[in-house]
C-alpha cells in the first residue's frame, strides 16, 4: 500500500473519531453519546493508529530494517490493532450496570472497570502512533510541515495524557474532574486541525515542487527540440567579402 494511501486513511479515521466527539462541544448545547458511539470512536483511533504506525514502518524499512524485521513488526501491529478493536467491543458485554448515554463519560462511570479499559487502549492508541509520527516528523521535515506536524502531535498526545491521568485519578479517587469532557474535546479538535494541516501543506507543498520541476523540464526539452530542429546556417553561401 502507498504511502499516501496510508496517510489518507489515518487522517480520514481521526476525522470519524472526532466527528463522533465533536456533538460533546466545548460550549452550548452538549448530546449525549451512547457507548455504541463511543466504542466506535475508539476503533476508528485504532485504524486510525494503525494507518499512522504502518506508514512510519515503510519510512524506517527504507532506511535501515531487514525484510524479516520489518515483517514482524508488521504483524506484531495487525495482531495489536485486531487485539485492541475486539476487547473495545467485548468489554461492554462484560456484566455490569447498564452505560447510559452521558455527556461525560468518565465522569460518570469512571469508577466501571470496563470504562477504565476502554479509556486505556482508547489513549494507547492515540498518543503512541501521533508521538512516533511527530519524532519521525520532526527529524525529517523542515518548514510549515514540521511545526505545524509537530505541534498537532504534541497535542494528541496530550490529548492521550489527560485520558490516562483522568481515568487513574477517576478510578483511583474517585473524585469528579471538572471539565473532562470538554477539554478533551478541544484538545482533540486542535490536535486534528494542526496535523491535517500540517500533513496536508507537506504533500500539497510536494505537488507543487513536482509539477514546477515538471514544467522546467517541459520548457527545457521543448527549447533543446527547437534548437536541434533549426539548420545550422551553412558557412559556405555566405556572401564572400
Amino acid at each position: 500500500m502507498k504511502t499516501q494511501q496510508l496517510l489518507g486513511i489515518g487522517i480520514a479515521c481521526y476525522a470519524l473519531t472526532m466527528r463522533l466527539f465533536a456533538r460533546l462541544g466545548v460550549s452550548g448545547v452538549r448530546v449525549p453519546m451512547t457507548t455504541e458511539e463511543r466504542v466506535w470512536a475508539a476503533t476508528f483511533a485504532v485504524a486510525a493508529g494503525t494507518a499512522m504506525l504502518a506508514l512510519l514502518l515503510i519510512i524506517v524499512k527504507q532506511q535501515q530494517d531487514s525484510p524479516k524485521t520489518y515483517q514482524r513488526r508488521v504483524i506484531g501491529l495487525c495482531v495489536s490493532a485486531v487485539v485492541s478493536t475486539v476487547v473495545l467491543r467485548a468489554v461492554t458485554w462484560l456484566p455490569g450496570p447498564e452505560l447510559l448515554p452521558s455527556n461525560d463519560f468518565l465522569n460518570a462511570y469512571g469508577a466501571d472497570f470496563r470504562v477504565v479499559v476502554y479509556e486505556l487502549i482508547f489513549a494507547a492508541w492515540l498518543g503512541l502512533p501521533l508521538g512516533a509520527l511527530g519524532v519521525v516528523v520532526f527529524r525529517f521535515q523542515r518548514g510549515v510541515t514540521r511545526w505545524a506536524t509537530f505541534a498537532g502531535c504534541v497535542f494528541g498526545v496530550g490529548w492521550a495524557g489527560w485520558k490516562v491521568a483522568g481515568t487513574a485519578a477517576r478510578y483511583c479517587t474517585g473524585n469528579v474532574i471538572a471539565l473532562e469532557s470538554p477539554v478533551s474535546v478541544a484538545t482533540g479538535l486542535t490536535a486534528l486541525t494542526l496535523l491535517v494541516g500540517g500533513l496536508l501543506s507537506g504533500q500539497i507543498g510536494g505537488a507543487l515542487r513536482r509539477a514546477r520541476e515538471t514544467r522546467e523540464y517541459t520548457l527545457a526539452r521543448r527549447a533543446d527540440d527547437e534548437r536541434h530542429a533549426t539548420p545550422a546556417p551553412d558557412s559556405t553561401n555566405s556572401p564572400v567579402a
